[in-house]
């Protein structure tokens, strides 16, 4: 997710994370899909790698945050 810092308030935002979020979750399980979950982005330096697996739980613990947001900014 991205640092707390930098998120705006209120809920054209938190709609717009939430959509970034979606985003970044379809993209690991794309390659997860892809590639297999325990397979790594080799272009990256060994000491940024991940596995597949890691990188798809870390998007969906940060779309999971930006639900929670979205929830708390349109609740009536």
């Amino acid at each position: 997710m991205s640092d707390l810092k930098y998120l705006r308030p209120g809920k054209d935002f938190a709609i717009a994370h939430l959509v970034e979020e979606c985003g970044e979750v379809l993209a690991a399980a794309g390659k997860t899909q892809r590639w297999g979950l325990y397979s790594v982005n080799p272009e990256l330096p060994a000491d940024q790698q991940e596995t597949n697996c890691t990188w798809l739980l870390r998007e969906l613990d940060d779309l999971e945050g930006a639900i929670q947001r979205v929830r708390r900014e349109i609740m009536p």
